[in-house]
């Protein structure tokens, strides 16, 4: 691949691999990340990943970290999000390759082409330009920055869905502030403060809210402040278990998900701090005056009540953010927010395996063709790739550096044979 300039936006670990790959390719690289490095492993923090250390590396970035004297993690030790912060993407951010590419506190407001506007040929579009808007943290001015080729991997855990009816915000959830967590906290440490003997509504009955459970439950057994702490629960009506099903495959293959599943859905069926709330919606939150939040719930049957909190929990997923690229011609699934190709295939696998046996463990690679976007040279991988899609595996997103490698080869062959 001949030398060009690619700016990669995230440097999670699909970013930081990615740009170690073009690098080595002879690219020039740029890596604008709004946080810090891993800036999403560090929010996610104690939470124990659920696939061992050789799914969420890459054999290159081993080998590097392995020649520069690194000492990593076995293949099938199973990390906490930190633990593979700390112990490979901050080591993989200091290799030579990377270290100068990296702009911390950086963030990417908008992405455009040099000369054209959405609506212009993509045809004529091609060859020029990208033009990034940055807006970098504290005083530092605005600016604008060019590429050829760019490459979104920032990701969906910044933008969590609301919490009211059909996916829309409930009335007065602007209101609550930091009253109300979007991300899994560190409920046994620093957050114990927030939760520890206070009223508590958990809204969400995904693995994070397994592991809120889990947390929880210790935190109560453990007795003191802890054994005060109280919990209304909102979860889907299933007629049975308050947690989603994880699929056979995931429980067979991973033995943290298992265990963890066990856990939480034996204290949901036996715990007497919990109070559910099957079926239920959130029509609207009001902060009294004595700073509780009064919460106002619809039943399943239509019937309508109203709790007192001290702080909502909120996991309900997430969602990608698409205002990066608005003046680009982006083809997004109308359903999962995914780019339309990679969503087509990701259905129709999913159609050969109706009951969903697999789960995440069955996703694979569907080639790069489904990763090419009507905007020349633009691509999304990594966790936004799939959208609101929660079954993305680091390990798809590795095999998805390799295809646009191959994209960005291929497209500058094209420009090179192009008439000037």
């Amino acid at each position: 691949m001949s030398a060009r300039r690619i700016a990669i936006v995230g440097a999670g670990p699909i970013g930081l691999e990615t740009a170690l790959r073009a690098s080595r390719e002879g690219c020039e690289v740029v890596v604008f990340e709004a946080g810090r490095v891993a800036e999403h492993f560090a929010q996610y923090g104690p939470v124990r990943l659920f696939t061992p250390f050789r799914m969420n590396s890459t054999a290159l970035g081993r080998e590097l970290l392995h020649a520069a004297g690194a000492k990593l993690p076995d293949d099938e030790e199973v990390l906490t999000a930190a633990e593979l912060r700390e112990r490979y993407l901050l080591p993989l951010s200091r290799l030579p390759e990377l270290s100068g590419a990296i702009r911390g506190e950086t963030r990417i407001g908008a992405v455009a082409r040099e000369g054209s506007s959405k609506g212009t040929s993509r045809e004529r579009a091609a060859g020029r330009p990208f033009l990034l808007r940055i807006e970098r943290s504290g005083a530092g001015p605005a600016g604008l920055e060019r590429a050829d080729a760019v490459i979104d991997a920032s990701g969906v855990y910044a933008t969590a869905n609301a919490t009211g009816p059909g996916g829309l915000p409930s009335l007065g959830e602007e209101s609550l502030g930091d009253r109300v967590e979007r991300r899994l906290p560190d409920i046994l440490g620093q957050g114990r403060a927030h939760y520890a003997g206070k009223r508590i509504l958990l809204v969400g009955d995904g693995r994070s809210a397994a592991n809120a459970i889990a947390d929880l439950d210790q935190m109560v057994r453990a007795g003191g402040e802890g054994a005060r702490t109280r919990l209304e629960w909102i979860h889907r009506e299933r007629g049975g278990d308050a947690l989603a099903p994880a699929p056979a495959g995931e429980l067979e293959a991973l033995p943290v998900l298992r265990d963890l599943t066990q856990r939480a859905t034996q204290i949901a069926r036996e715990a007497s701090w919990i109070r559910h709330h099957p079926g239920a919606t959130i029509g609207g939150f009001r902060v009294l005056p004595s700073g509780a939040i009064e919460a106002t719930l619809a039943g399943a049957g239509g019937d309508e009540s109203r709790i007192e909190v001290d702080r909502v929990l909120a996991l309900v997923g997430y969602r990608p953010d698409p205002s990066l690229f608005r003046e680009l011609q982006i083809h997004l699934c109308y359903a999962s927010e995914g780019p339309m190709a990679l969503a087509a295939a990701i259905l129709a696998a999913g159609a050969k395996d109706p009951s969903g046996s697999q789960g995440c463990l069955g996703q694979v690679s569907h080639g790069p063709e489904t990763l090419r976007n009507p905007e020349p040279d633009f691509y999304i991988l990594g966790a936004k790739s799939y959208g609101r899609n929660p079954d993305f595996l680091l390990t798809i997103g590795h095999q998805q550096i390799e295809d646009v490698m191959t994209l960005l080869a291929a497209s500058r062959s094209q420009l090179n044979l192009a008439p000037k």
